[in-house]
């Protein structure tokens, strides 16, 4: 079972990565000289099979990673079949014989 690990990006308005080295008030203004401030989150999986969509708020985009890894987990340990199912396959004769 592959792990799945998600990474939020945040993004400059000119869809450059803004490094998490960048400081940014509380209301979102940048602190970093040169920083043009994070205009998008995006959430993605190790799975590389999933991205998010572009978010506005980092907490959103956490938010969709883990939905993404909890239906993946859920997904990965479904129950095998019981009861009739099972034998109904290890009695499965093959049709040449």
């Amino acid at each position: 079972m592959p792990r799945h690990s998600i990474t939020v990006t945040a993004y400059h308005a000119d869809n450059t990565v803004c490094p998490s080295e960048h400081q940014h008030a509380r209301s979102g203004k940048p602190l970093t000289k040169g920083c043009t401030g994070r205009d998008h989150f995006v959430a993605s999986c190790s799975c590389s099979t999933w991205t998010s969509s572009r978010s506005s708020t980092r907490n959103y985009s956490t938010a969709q990673g883990r939905r993404h890894r909890a239906e993946q987990q859920q997904a990965e340990s479904a129950a095998p079949p019981k009861g009739p199912a099972v034998l109904r396959e290890l009695l499965q004769l093959d049709a040449d014989d």
